[in-house]
């Protein structure tokens, strides 16, 4: 399968099935390792800001993740604070 990157150039993966699969399994291993780690998202069709639009969600999500676990100050001085009721 050989794409287009949108600007004119080829993906430079070229992704498909291995043609003879083997029962070896460090040839596996070894085609598993040759895959990219992070996919380009016109692979699936989508555009390349597809893949800017889900970074920035991703880290809201986890700022937004740490946030929510700092802990709670109340200035009330009554009662028990959050991590004693815990």
């Amino acid at each position: 399968m050989n794409l287009e990157d949108g600007t004119g150039g080829k993906i430079k993966y070229k992704y498909k099935i291995p043609s003879n699969p083997s029962n070896e399994i460090s040839k596996y291993r070894d085609y598993i390792n040759e895959i990219p780690a992070i996919d380009n998202p016109e692979i699936f069709g989508l555009h390349t800001n597809a893949d800017l639009t889900f970074r920035l969600k991703e880290s809201l999500e986890m700022i937004n993740t740490l946030i929510e676990c700092r802990p709670k100050d109340t200035n009330s001085g009554v009662g028990q604070t959050r991590e004693e009721m815990v």
